[in-house]
């Protein structure tokens, strides 16, 4: 499985760094990388992970997906 996100709000390293963990965090994912040059993220896993999981990961942060690709 693998998954391209657009992601809002992320302006340094820092931030993509907080979303690094915040996507590692979700059960199944297996590996994260984080562009905060193109505000995107691509997670793959062995199995699927489900939309829902990736918004209430970032939930309670202040960076917003704006769009998810299967």
């Amino acid at each position: 499985m693998e998954k391209k996100l657009m992601i809002e709000g992320m302006t340094c390293n820092g931030c993509a760094n907080t979303v690094l963990r915040k996507l590692q965090s979700i059960e199944g994912v297996t590996e994260v990388t984080v562009s905060r040059e193109t505000n995107s993220a691509v997670i793959r896993g062995e199995n699927e992970v489900s939309n829902e999981a990736i918004y209430e990961s970032l939930a309670d942060v202040k960076y917003n997906v704006t769009e998810i690709q299967d």
